[in-house]
């Protein structure tokens, strides 16, 4: 059991660390012009689609809504 736990918590913490290692980081001028913002959601979009696609129940590609804002 116990080496069941370790084996779960070295995957969350790989996970964590592949997460963290793909977010982009943005200088000030980048983000006092929207530019983060607008990658931001275009990654958030095309991984929510992505993730949306191979879904067959629930959460599907025709159920994803966007929100956009001005």
């Amino acid at each position: 059991m116990l080496l069941i736990t370790k084996l779960a918590v070295a995957t969350a913490l790989l996970a964590g660390i592949a997460v963290s290692a793909s977010t982009p980081t943005f200088t000030q001028a980048q983000i006092d012009s929207r530019e983060a913002i607008r990658q931001l959601s275009k990654t958030a979009y095309d991984t929510a689609i992505a993730r949306a696609a191979k879904a067959t129940t629930g959460c599907t590609k025709d159920k994803v809504r966007i929100r956009k804002e001005w």
